[in-house]
């Protein structure tokens, strides 16, 4: 099971949600004032091994420019940028620098919430 973490406000379509509506297990609201968007709604999903793939492709099409949607289990960590997926070791190491290479340079992500994705939603 892999918990996934989306924002609604950084996909280009809520539509999108309706992919991932059956796997919903909770939402957080969060008050941004100095973000572009000012008030984030965060879900959290859980969601079967064999279906995380299919979602996650879906994902890197829906995801905008400057943000990021991570999905982690026990032992797997995938960063969804504009565009690709990276599977990336749970724990910052060397396996990380070509997803934040990429995030920075192409998906216009800030470096410094690349180099620490959290194991939470």
């Amino acid at each position: 099971m892999f918990r996934l973490g989306i924002i609604e406000e950084s996909l280009e379509h809520t539509g999108t949600l309706d992919l991932v509506r059956p796997y919903f297990f909770s939402q957080r609201v969060e008050h941004v004032p100095e973000d572009e968007c000012p008030v984030w709604h965060t879900n959290e999903y859980r969601v079967p091994d064999g279906k995380i793939m299919e979602v996650l492709d879906v994902l890197k099409d829906e995801v905008k420019p400057t943000w990021y949607i991570h999905a982690f289990s026990d032992s797997r960590l995938f960063v969804v940028l504009r565009g690709r997926c990276f599977a990336v070791s749970p724990h910052r190491d060397k396996t990380w620098d070509d997803m934040i290479e990429y995030g920075v340079k192409t998906a216009e992500v800030e470096r410094r919430f690349l180099e620490n994705v959290p194991l939470h939603v």
